[in-house]
């Protein structure tokens, strides 16, 4: 395996533990608050957190095909996507 497709899984990871913390700090904010926004954020976390699931899967699934430039898109967006999780952690476990 290429060290790029490596670096995505690797990124694609991270987002996936990023964002159960996310779903920790949303579930704690709601039990403490019970509040309509509390239930979306967590709803929000809950959602994107199967949407990171369903990334390393799929792109696990695609990385013997070789598509050319696929992995430096995934690579760019999955870092991005990294550094506003980071963001968005930080700011709400604060």
């Amino acid at each position: 395996m290429p060290i790029e497709d490596t670096a995505v899984l690797g990124l694609v990871l991270i987002n996936i533990i990023l964002t159960l913390a996310l779903v920790l700090i949303f579930y704690k904010n709601h039990k403490l608050i019970r509040s309509k926004m509390t239930l979306g954020m967590l709803f929000f976390a809950g959602a994107f957190l199967v949407h990171n699931i369903a990334n390393f899967y799929f792109y696990n699934s695609l990385i013997v095909q070789e598509i050319f430039g696929f992995t430096t898109f995934h690579l760019v967006v999955n870092f991005l996507e990294m550094v506003g999780l980071i963001a968005l952690v930080y700011i709400s476990y604060k």
